[in-house]
């Protein structure tokens, strides 16, 4: 056999056959490159997650900057709607604000105030507050600005404003006290007027700006869940100074920086939980003319009415 007779024929060359090689070859490449980037994006926000959720962030999240948001807000109610959300450099809630109103009701349009906004906090867990826009100027706020003062209305001025109003009416109202209470004043002088009930308590005595308040109805992300009890007519809800003493408690020494972004001082918290000094209180659901009746009692300093409305319900 000679030389030539051992080299293989050479075969004819398909065009056909080479373009689908082609085509093949580049879809598995591409199949290959599209799986390998799910798998990083996956991967990604898996541990991006991993990250911002690590420890008891996305619990502390709501503990501390939710109720911190309540308490540096006497004047909005919070609904805390969703958390949490995660980017790669961020963990966040959103959260409802609707300013209070005389009655419980409440009002969510944008030019009152109430709004949907975001709260933040970075990969470092700092947090920026407030949004841009967030309205402040408020006559309920005007109100707790004057809390341990003497400013205007007296209480001859304050009985000439309600003497003027429907006696029905409901009010939303700041009762300044004349002295700080303790726990067993404030709940004693509530059981005496049980037709003014407190939904917030003033635990901050500083002259001027936005005191320390805490609704007497907050709950906490970390206590045992359960039906409220049934109060009787002028019974505190245990939630009050206990649970605003066992938030405190609960916050650390890193949740400074934070808690100074809401206003709100760290020591100037736990000094105030541990004095447990009520100084005044908010009521909604408050009659004009239990008001009426109230501003007589000589623990009471001054009455701020902040709004009013008449009964919706038409029951009573």
């Amino acid at each position: 056999m000679t030389e030539q007779e051992d080299i293989p024929p050479i075969p004819n060359f398909d065009p056909g056959k080479t373009r689908r090689a082609v085509r093949r070859g580049v879809l598995r490449t591409a199949l290959t490159a599209t799986a390998i980037l799910l798998v990083g994006v996956l991967l990604l926000d898996l541990g991006a997650q991993w990250i911002q959720r690590r420890g008891d962030r996305d619990d502390r999240m709501l503990n501390v900057l939710g109720t911190a948001l309540q308490v540096a807000n006497p004047g909005y109610s919070t609904d805390a709607m969703r958390c949490c959300d995660t980017t790669p450099f961020s963990l966040s809630f959103t959260v409802r604000l609707t300013p209070l109103r005389a009655g419980g009701y409440s009002s969510s349009n944008q030019f009152s105030g109430g709004a949907i906004f975001t709260v933040s906090q970075n990969q470092f867990g700092r947090v920026e507050w407030p949004p841009p826009g967030f309205i402040r100027e408020t006559p309920l706020f005007t109100a707790l600005d004057s809390v341990g003062t003497d400013a205007p209305p007296s209480k001859a001025d304050t009985k000439k404003i309600l003497d003027r109003l429907p006696e029905s009416m409901y009010a939303l109202a700041v009762v300044d006290f004349a002295k700080p209470l303790g726990e067993s004043e404030f709940s004693a002088f509530v059981q005496r007027h049980t037709a003014v009930p407190p939904e917030t308590a003033i635990y901050d005595g500083r002259i001027g700006g936005t005191p320390i308040s805490w609704r007497l109805d907050t709950p906490l992300a970390d206590a045992p869940q359960g039906d409220a009890p049934q109060l009787a007519p002028g019974e505190l809800p245990r939630n009050g100074l206990a649970g605003f003493r066992r938030w405190v408690g609960g916050l650390r020494d890193h949740d400074a920086v934070n808690l100074d972004k809401f206003g709100l001082g760290l020591k100037l918290l736990r000094k105030s939980a541990a004095d447990g000094m009520a100084y005044a209180y908010i009521t909604q659901h408050a009659r004009v003319r239990d008001l009426r009746a109230l501003i007589d009692d000589p623990q009471v300093r001054a009455i701020r009415v902040a709004d009013v409305a008449y009964d919706l319900t038409g029951l009573n």
